[in-house]
């Protein structure tokens, strides 16, 4: 074995050793350590920002989860189109943000069991509500229809209002104003900011179905050094579901009623 090859063989094993201290490893929570959390806060009552506090069904959440793994919370505010890209980038080590688990999404992210189930509503000037009183309206009609870019809201109303014309915004605040300065006719979002809005904005109204059905979660890379994570925080929903915790933050924001038909 001559000088030359044990040279170039010494230093292929420095670079592989090299090569292999820099690959990924595995993501192991420890007591006291951070979760980074990324948010995009332009979602009441889901994740917002309220008197400089950042809070929602996703902000307790997250503290539930935090406190159940025994590790502390560092929230990572971030427009919504950014999220998964910061996750594929490390950045931040969860999406806690009121992400609907689509399957064009599942392509980039792992999505943990889902905690809450929705839909896409429709929000309408209070006057303008009787004209709205068949959903059949909608699709027939030629109308100014305003959702969020880069959303469920976006692709639904690509897909099945083909007439009306299309107007994006990127974010909910911009939308609700326009349609209250007759800009738009409808605006269409997910149900629990819809009905926040009512709530917040008397000349508004929601009609009253589901457009759609979706779900939301919290979304986490798609890389095994992730399934540590993955697997602790499916753990804390499914004890969150099981425990009846998931209802009392959920009924923290909204007034459920149970009818029993006569």
């Amino acid at each position: 074995m001559n000088k030359k090859f044990i040279t170039n063989f010494i230093f292929y094993l420095i670079c592989l050793a090299f090569i292999s201290g820099c690959a990924s490893q595995p993501l192991e929570l420890k007591e006291g350590d951070t979760l980074r959390v990324g948010v995009c806060l332009d979602y009441p009552p889901v994740i917002y920002e309220d008197n400089g506090q950042i809070t929602g069904i996703e902000a307790d959440l997250a503290q539930y989860a935090a406190n159940r793994l025994g590790v502390k919370i560092e929230f990572v505010e971030l427009p919504f189109e950014d999220l998964t890209s910061y996750l594929e980038d490390d950045e931040i080590d969860v999406i806690m943000s009121g992400m609907a688990n689509t399957d064009y999404r599942k392509e980039d992210v792992r999505f943990i069991e889902p905690y809450m189930t929705i839909g896409q509503m429709a929000l309408v000037r209070k006057n303008d509500e009787e004209n709205f009183s068949s959903h059949n309206k909608l699709y027939e009609s030629n109308l100014r229809v305003g959702y969020i870019e880069s959303t469920t809201g976006e692709m639904f109303v690509n897909e099945n209002i083909p007439a009306g014309e299309k107007i994006g915004f990127l974010n909910p605040e911009k939308g609700i104003e326009e349609l209250k300065n007759n800009e738009i006719d409808v605006f269409f979002d997910d149900a629990p900011f819809v009905l926040q809005a009512v709530k917040n904005n008397p000349s508004l109204s929601a009609l009253g179905w589901l457009f759609t059905t979706e779900h939301l979660a919290w979304a986490v890379s798609k890389d095994e050094t992730r399934d540590e994570l993955y697997n602790k925080l499916n753990d804390v929903i499914l004890h969150a579901r099981q425990s009846g915790d998931l209802r009392k933050i959920l009924n923290k924001y909204f007034e459920i009623q149970i009818n029993i038909k006569k």
